[in-house]
């Protein structure tokens, strides 16, 4: 069995397998719906999908000669993708990337304040912050204690712990 049969006979499995685990997990990294294991999957499963993608463009190289042969949008596509990646890779943020974005920064600071930082910036009592807080599962030793603290840096909780405090101050 000639190389380029064994390749097609696995590369087109293998492209549509990763595609399908890359298209799941991409979906729950959108919606934030995923699991750490899960966005380490996707990641590391990149490599794989170029793999697959190679060795199938490679077993296939006749065939997309034969498709791309006077094919203008095909090609133009092709041209479009290739200039979005390039324009992409070469665009860098003002302060060279090492910063983060203004949502970010922001959580981060809220997570870091003690308690009584955190209901006077929701509008709230302590204790009003404190009972949003115990309903989201989150306990504080004391009013100095941070949201990062209760929530050992747990992001989910750091989350959940900041929506109800934007749930408690909330207009009723």
């Amino acid at each position: 069995m000639p190389f380029s049969s064994v390749s097609r006979q696995w590369a087109t499995p293998l492209v549509m397998s990763c595609f399908l685990l890359m298209a799941a997990t991409g979906l729950m990294l959108f919606f934030h719906w995923h699991s750490p294991l899960q966005k380490e999957v996707h990641t590391w499963l990149g490599w794989g999908l170029v793999t697959a993608v190679s060795l199938h463009a490679v077993s296939n190289l006749a065939a997309f000669k034969r498709h791309f042969a006077g094919q203008r949008l095909a090609l133009a596509l092709l041209f479009v993708a290739v200039a979005v990646f390039v324009g992409t890779a070469l665009v860098r943020p003002a302060d060279g990337g090492k910063g983060a974005s203004v949502s970010t920064v922001v959580v981060q600071a809220l997570s870091r304040a003690p308690l009584h930082t955190l209901a006077e910036v929701f509008g709230l009592t302590v204790a009003d912050a404190r009972q949003a807080l115990a309903g989201a599962g989150l306990e504080f030793k004391d009013d100095s204690t941070s949201l990062d603290a209760a929530t050992q840096g747990n992001r989910d909780q750091v989350g959940k712990g900041l929506k109800a405090l934007a749930a408690a101050a909330a207009p009723h």
